[in-house]
Order: structure tokens, then C-alpha cells, then sequence
């Protein structure tokens, strides 16, 4: 949950923003940086002129309390849109963290990327009946289901809208040796900016940041994924 105050034209949060596997966003104070909106006062006005802005639609109930809303009228509508959305994001945390892991893995099985050579990624032990030379081919050696969850991920609701394989699953039972618990407590999360209907954030693993490396994604207000980066 977030405080929203405007101070010296921008608008500040204090508190916290949980988005699922991808970390809790915290600002201590006013003065940190982790959580950011990318517009100001005027521009949001500008916005709200527009009865289709695009980006700020579906902040209108939120933002559109008077005519001319003061700054501090604008900061709490802010604050009530995005704890919203905060709360809706823990009512679907499965379906974001399954969008997530399958953005992973599809980079991972494009590029055979050898994840067992991360310690922290594999269970002890856990390798020790497989001939070293063939660990891509058995382990990449998987059913071509990942390649066709795109269509239930890519630029599709995170919401319950939308019907989602169970890709944690499905990839606990693919890569047995993988330690998925792990990786999500290793998770440091890095910022997220709001923009409108936009929530972009980006985070690492601290496995050396091996596998989530900088990890950037776009949400809308469906939590769809729109923009996926990952160095």
C-alpha cells in the first residue's frame, strides 16, 4: 500500500507495491526512488481533458473527483487507483507469476541456456544419472508446449479473464532438477514506475542475475505483459 503526496512538481509514494514473483517495491520515505510515477500534475490535467486518453482512462473514476482537481486531489486518486490495482495483483498473483516463469523459460529453451551451471539453480544431487556431455539435449529434450503459451501470455489480461495453463506446474514436472522456490526467494526487486495504466517495473535474481537479468516488463491495467525485456 501506498501514500501519494506532490512535492516540488512531482508526485512522491511512500510505502509498498507487491507485484508477485517479480518483488515487493518499497519506499522507506518520501525521498526514495524504488517507486516512481512518470508524470506530472499538468500532464495528468492535460489527460483528463481527453474523454478517450488512452493512457489514463481507466484512472478517471479514480482522478476525475472535480472539474479541476487540486495536486493533492490528484495524489490521492493515485494512491486509491494503484493500491487497487495492488490488491487485484494478490487476488491474481498466480496468473502474473505464471506469465513471468514462462517468459523465463521460453528465453531460457531458445538459446538451451545452461542453467545447471548455476549452483543455486539445481538441487544437490540432483544431475548426478545424467552423462555431462548430453545435459542439453535431455534436459531441453521437452514437449513444444511452452512455444504455444504464448498466445495465453502475450499481450493478454492477467486477471481471470483469460483461461492459463498451470505453467509452474507444468515446468516443476519439465525440469525436476530446477530450484524453482529458490529462485523465487532470491528475487530483489528494482523499481517500478506508474504511468497511467501502465505499471512497468524491472528486477534481478541474485543468482548472479544469471537468469532474471534486469527483467523488464510493461503491465496494463489487466496486468498484460507488454513489453518483456531480459539482458
Amino acid at each position: 500500500m501506498i501514500e501519494v503526496i506532490y512535492r516540488d512538481g512531482k508526485f512522491l509514494a511512500k510505502g509498498s507495491f507487491a507485484l508477485g514473483l517479480a518483488g515487493t517495491f518499497t519506499n522507506q520515505t518520501f525521498d526514495d526512488t524504488m517507486i516512481q510515477f512518470r508524470d506530472d500534475y499538468t500532464h495528468i490535467c492535460q489527460e483528463l481533458t481527453k474523454p478517450d486518453s488512452w493512457a489514463y482512462k481507466p484512472l478517471f473514476p479514480y482522478l476525475q473527483t472535480v472539474a479541476k482537481p487540486t495536486e493533492q486531489q490528484i495524489a490521492a486518486g493515485l494512491a486509491a487507483y494503484y493500491n487497487q490495482k495492488e490488491q487485484e495483483a494478490q487476488q491474481h498473483i498466480k496468473e502474473i507469476n505464471d506469465c513471468l516463469l514462462y517468459q523465463l523459460f521460453e528465453n531460457l529453451e531458445d538459446c538451451a541456456y545452461p542453467f545447471w551451471e548455476i549452483p543455486e539453480a539445481v538441487f544437490p544431487g540432483s544431475l548426478a544419472t545424467y552423462d555431462p556431455d548430453e545435459l542439453e539435449n535431455v534436459i531441453y529434450d521437452q514437449p513444444e508446449y511452452i512455444y504455444k503459451w504464448g498466445n495465453a501470455f502475450y499481450n493478454q489480461p492477467n486477471n481471470g479473464t483469460v483461461p492459463k495453463p498451470d505453467v509452474e506446474a507444468r515446468l516443476r514436472e519439465a525440469y525436476p532438477m530446477f530450484n524453482f522456490d529458490g529462485l523465487f526467494q532470491s528475487i530483489i526487486p528494482e523499481g517500478i514506475v506508474f504511468s497511467g495504466r501502465f505499471m512497468e517495473f524491472q528486477f534481478s535474481d541474485a543468482w548472479g542475475a544469471e537468469l532474471y537479468e534486469c527483467a523488464y516488463d510493461r503491465f496494463d491495467e489487466n496486468f498484460a505483459s507488454c513489453d518483456w525485456h531480459n539482458h
